[in-house]
This record gives C-alpha cells, sequence and structure tokens, in this order.
C-alpha cells in the first residue's frame, strides 16, 4: 500500500480560526494611516461646524477664544486675523465647509485603507498627496515659514515611501506570476 502524497492544507484556502496570516503591514504605514485618520475627522468636524454656522462672527469668536487664553486681540497680528474672519462672507465659509468635509472624507478613506493594507489605498495615497505639493510649495514660495516647509517635507517623505512600498510590492507580485 503506497501512501498518498501529502497536501499541505494551508495552501487550499483562507486560514483556519487558530492559523494567522503573516503580518505585512509596517509600523510607518500605521503612523500614516492613523495620521489621515486624526486629519479626517479633525477636518470633517472643522467642516460640520463650519456648515453649521454659517451666519456666525467669526471675528467674535477668535476675539473671545483668545482673551480667554490670555492672547491681546489688539496685537497687530492677531487684530488682522480678528479684522478678516469679522469680514468673512457666508458663501466663503459654505463653500469652505463643503471643501473641509470632502477633503476629511478623501483623508478617512486613505487611512483605512492604508489601516487595512490595501494596495489601492496605497495608490490613492501617493496620488493625492502628490497633487498638493506643487500648491504647498507655491504657499512656502509665496509666505515662507518653518511648519509649511515642515508639512512639505512630511508630505515628500510620505510620498517617497509610499512610492518605494507600492514598487516592492508590485515587483514581488510580477516575480511571483512569472
Amino acid at each position: 500500500m503506497s501512501a498518498a502524497p501529502k497536501v499541505d492544507e494551508r495552501a487550499l484556502g483562507p486560514p483556519g480560526p487558530t492559523e494567522r496570516r503573516p503580518v505585512r503591514h509596517s509600523r510607518v504605514l500605521r503612523i500614516i494611516a492613523v495620521e489621515r485618520i486624526v486629519r479626517g475627522l479633525l477636518l470633517g468636524a472643522g467642516g460640520v461646524y463650519l456648515l453649521s454656522h454659517v451666519g456666525s462672527d467669526f471675528g467674535r469668536l477668535a476675539e473671545h477664544i483668545m482673551r480667554a487664553v490670555e492672547l491681546d486681540p489688539n496685537r497687530p497680528f492677531l487684530h488682522r486675523i480678528i479684522t478678516t474672519l469679522h469680514h468673512l462672507r457666508a458663501h466663503v465659509v459654505l463653500v469652505t465647509g463643503i471643501a473641509a468635509i470632502g477633503y476629511g472624507v478623501l483623508e478617512l478613506v486613505e487611512g483605512v485603507g492604508l489601516w487595512l493594507d490595501q494596495l489601492w489605498a496605497e495608490f490613492l495615497t501617493v496620488i493625492a498627496t502628490s497633487l498638493l505639493i506643487p500648491f504647498e510649495v507655491y504657499e512656502v514660495a509665496r509666505k515662507p515659514s518653518a511648519w509649511k516647509a515642515a508639512g512639505i517635507a512630511v508630505n515628500v517623505a510620505i510620498v517617497a515611501y509610499l512610492a518605494w512600498r507600492l514598487h516592492r510590492r508590485l515587483r514581488s507580485v510580477t516575480e511571483t506570476t512569472t
């Protein structure tokens, strides 16, 4: 009596309840995912707030907040901010609220997709982030600041990292199929 060839049952289907799939995500990917999720939630909340307060006087609100944290709203820089906020028109607040919600949804989709290690989310994040870098560079050239420069550096690093990951993943897929 000959023994039947042994078949690796793990190769036949999904893992059982006691088996685990190999973990492919990295800590960096998780950090990017959390950053996108948090930013998406904050943008969404900000957008909802703006839409629910379209007729509000944001200058008065800013002045109240500044006084509460013991800032002098009469200082020239802070006074310019308050004056600008006093003159915001309702349609600008409405458009800004809608844009914040839309961008927040995009950030949430990117973050959740990255958390779940989805290939499409890596592509989406690389494309969406890359498209915004020229605007960020223009803004830094127009009004330079360390915060803006740091933001660009972080976004360029995210794009570079995800592009590198995508290259590796796609190369490994083509190597296994050939």
